[in-house]
């Protein structure tokens, strides 16, 4: 595989995953998703580890999402890099839910990924809300 295409593939399934998302469909999600998947998710605090904790994970994950209006994500790219059978892909991604409940917000994404016989499986995802800059310091 020449490295573009594999570049073109692993951004093709981090699109995947959130198209999978905006349709509330878990196991288009969990189909890439390496079985041993960890998430740091921007609105849980603690490490999501194994499929027991990803699949109580996606319960919380659909019951909030449920509750809002539409959603719309926009995946901006930003560095992507392949060593063999793994790949380390960072971007930006941008959600916007509309009322009820409506919130949006910006966060970086790290994602590591593994080549397996069926292609592509992200192992570790990783997300934070961007940062607005250095506090105040006031005293």
């Amino acid at each position: 595989m020449n490295r573009r295409a594999g570049q073109h593939e692993i951004w093709n399934l981090i699109q995947g995953v959130f198209d999978s998302f905006e349709e509330r469909d878990v196991q288009g999600m969990e189909d890439l998703l390496h079985d041993d998947c960890t998430l740091w998710d921007v609105f849980e605090p603690e490490l999501i580890e194994g499929r027991e904790d990803r699949e109580a994970f996606h319960e919380r994950d659909k019951t909030q999402s449920m509750a809002r209006g539409g959603l719309s994500i926009t995946i901006d790219p930003l560095k992507l890099d392949v060593y063999d059978d793994v790949a380390v892909a960072r971007y930006w991604l941008a959600f916007t839910y509309e009322p009820p409940n409506a919130t949006s917000g910006r966060v970086r994404i790290t994602d590591v990924l593994v080549r397996t016989p069926n292609g592509w499986r992200i192992v570790h995802h990783h997300e934070g809300m961007a940062p607005s800059g250095v506090p105040p310091i006031t005293e």
